[in-house]
């Protein structure tokens, strides 16, 4: 009996060892750290209106944020509330080239670190940083990706790779944007996306594999998010751009 309870530890050791295991990535930024503080804070901020506007985009994490790939590069700048992500590791071009497309843009910059301090604790850090590249709005995004599993009503922050292939994963992104004006705080919209995908625990076999389907995840959430701002630019224009006069 006790010769099949050893085996039994050696086997399970075995399969430990041998398994490697996946980390779920970390959360999104509270974009509220960018909304005003009080009411009357939030009706004395006024709009600019400054169309044609150059936009300038980032995203932002919690703070700590971390993800496999980030991890191979670095991963985000900042401490405080909330870190930023300088890394378009989901983001194509052609996304943001469509939002440089709209009407009365005039084009779409991203926000890097050197502009940055290294304590981030509200929207000011940011638009000091759009205002020094000439950005007149401020798009601010961010990520919110979860893992389930058909066993667990929860999300799983640690996944093991390998071990069963009958299971299948589930992943959820939101992405959540603020556009704000850089002169005044002003918030002109809100938008939100969310993805949901599945597949087998079979494919992820990798880390590298796992990691695929959460960018590719994310990267349809934020499609979804550019044509939420696409669709929606025309209802912003017609209610903040300025009329002639004559």
């Amino acid at each position: 009996m006790r010769i099949l309870t050893l085996l039994a530890m050696i086997a399970t050791l075995t399969l430990t060892g041998c398994a490697s295991s996946y980390i779920a990535p970390g959360a999104k930024a509270d974009l509220q750290a960018f909304a005003p503080v009080s009411i009357q804070a939030g009706f004395a901020a006024k709009p600019t209106a400054p169309f044609p506007a150059a936009i300038a985009a980032v995203r932002v994490q919690s703070s700590g944020y971390a993800n496999y790939h980030l991890r191979q590069s670095g991963g985000a700048y900042g401490a405080g509330r909330y870190s930023v992500v300088t890394t378009r590791e989901v983001e194509s071009d052609s996304q943001f080239e469509r939002i440089a497309r709209l009407p009365q843009v005039s084009g779409i910059v991203a926000i890097n670190r050197m502009l940055l301090p290294q304590q981030l604790d509200s929207d000011k850090e940011l638009r000091e940083a759009a205002a020094r590249l000439q950005g007149d709005l401020l798009l601010i995004y961010t990520f919110d990706t979860t893992f389930f599993d058909t066993d667990a009503a929860r999300p799983i922050t640690l996944l093991t790779l390998g071990l069963a292939p009958t299971k299948t994963i589930y992943v959820t992104t939101t992405a959540s944007a603020l556009l704000m004006d850089t002169r005044t705080g002003y918030v002109y919209s809100a938008y939100e996306a969310t993805k949901k995908s599945e597949t087998s625990a079979s494919a992820w076999s990798s880390n590298e594999n796992a990691d695929k389907a959460r960018r590719a995840n994310e990267q349809a959430a934020f499609d979804q998010l550019v044509d939420q701002f696409a669709n929606s630019w025309d209802q912003l224009l017609a209610r903040h751009l300025k009329k002639p006069t004559g």
